[in-house]
């Protein structure tokens, strides 16, 4: 349902149960999955208010949209299977080629910490909104010709739009808004989500690794922003998928394979399935609990391996490079698992060391975002108010 529409049917009428969660593995599928049609929730950070501040303008910076084709370089060109081996020339032709839908990234995740941490007003909500317009009525990201780095860099794009529009959208009055433009980019932000999917559906499980993960936290995040059922349902069946890669003794095999860039891409995958894991719990659905010992152990083996490495040298026999893994955007999917389930041992140490935690691409501040337990009070209706502010 899109904003301005007035069908307001009773809710028993717009739950729909996900089913056909049941993953290429044949794992057991989520029990009890319930998809709100037209009341996904994002956890109760999302909607905190914001604390608006007096004196001075806000400049908004409109970041062009990027209208070429997506056929980029990998920064690991050249290298074997491992994808290990970083090639200097072709990262920087990555990063001169993505250098503007990078900027869009981290323009639109930083107006949506201005408007709801820093307090810059709805000239800030402002900018947000008509960046994403802008992209959208351009039709940005939906190339005619892109390639396999396109289709990661694409998902990464989305992940952070998605989670900038829901942070000014649910922390807004709908008074506040332009239903128009809400649609156009909820019409786009559909049109993107459906393009990721169309890549990452039914690959052939040697190829399935992070970048499947990130490609579903992307699509939850949209399926929330859209109110999109379907959207949904994809999400949590790749999230079981990569629950069912979990080995025995806790590690994602794919991962591992990356030699001494294991432990890099262990953490990295630990980003996007923990954010998955939240959105999934805020919605009632307690993955946590149905796969926790082995989701569990995976995360208790890469906050390990981050303190002592020694344990994943000697499984892939390779010394880890640990440059660049201990930052404030690294280890921010600590915050949210904490928050939500508790401390791992050694996970709060490295939150005191290296906080507060950030990640454009899981939704900016995320000290801010998830300070609280972002589950919803038991009990209370199945769609969330529009307006709440958390006292701390």
């Amino acid at each position: 349902m899109r904003i301005g529409q007035t069908d307001m049917a009773g809710n028993a009428g717009r739950i729909l149960m996900c089913t056909a969660l049941v993953s290429t593995l044949g794992i057991t599928s989520v029990q009890a999955a319930q998809c709100y049609e037209d009341g996904l929730r994002a956890p109760i950070g999302y909607y905190q208010i914001p604390e608006a501040r007096d004196g001075g303008s806000y400049n908004c910076e409109v970041i062009e949209p990027y209208r070429g084709d997506m056929n980029f370089t990998s920064k690991y060109e050249g290298s074997d299977s491992a994808r290990n081996e970083l090639n200097e020339d072709a990262y920087q032709a990555y990063l001169d080629a993505t250098k503007t839908i990078r900027g869009f990234e981290k323009t639109v995740i930083a107006g949506a910490d201005d408007y709801q941490v820093d307090g810059d007003g709805p000239a800030a909500r402002d900018c947000v909104l008509e960046n994403l317009d802008t992209w959208a009525q351009a039709d940005a990201l939906l190339p005619e010709e892109i390639n396999h780095v396109g289709q990661a860099v694409r998902k990464w794009a989305l992940a952070a739009a998605a989670n900038a529009y829901l942070r000014v959208k649910l922390s807004s009055a709908d008074s506040a808004l332009d239903a128009d433009r809400l649609n156009r980019i909820e019409a786009w932000f559909d049109q993107v989500a459906n393009g990721v999917r169309g890549y990452y559906t039914d690959r052939e499980p040697r190829k399935v690794n992070n970048h499947d993960y990130w490609a579903a936290w992307a699509v939850m995040a949209t399926s929330v922003a859209t109110e999109d059922c379907g959207h949904w349902n994809w999400s949590m069946s790749k999230f079981e998928e990569a629950m069912g890669q979990i080995s025995s003794d806790g590690y994602l095999p794919k991962e591992l394979s990356r030699q001494d860039r294991a432990l890099e891409y262990l953490n990295y995958a630990m980003q996007p399935l923990t954010a998955i894991a939240v959105f999934a719990e805020v919605n009632g659905v307690s993955v946590h609990e149905q796969y926790g010992d082995g989701f569990a152990t995976l995360a208790q083996n890469v906050v390990t391996g981050l303190d002592d490495s020694s344990a994943i040298e000697a499984i892939t026999g390779y010394p880890q490079i640990t440059d660049g893994l201990h930052t404030a955007w690294g280890l921010a999917w600590m915050r949210p698992w904490t928050e939500t389930w508790g401390d791992l041992p050694g996970m709060n140490a490295f939150m005191t060391s290296y906080g507060p935690v950030k990640n454009t691409r899981l939704g900016g501040d995320i000290e801010f975002l998830y300070r609280v337990d972002p589950r919803w009070p038991t009990g209370r209706d199945p769609f969330p108010p529009g307006e709440i502010r958390i006292d701390f």
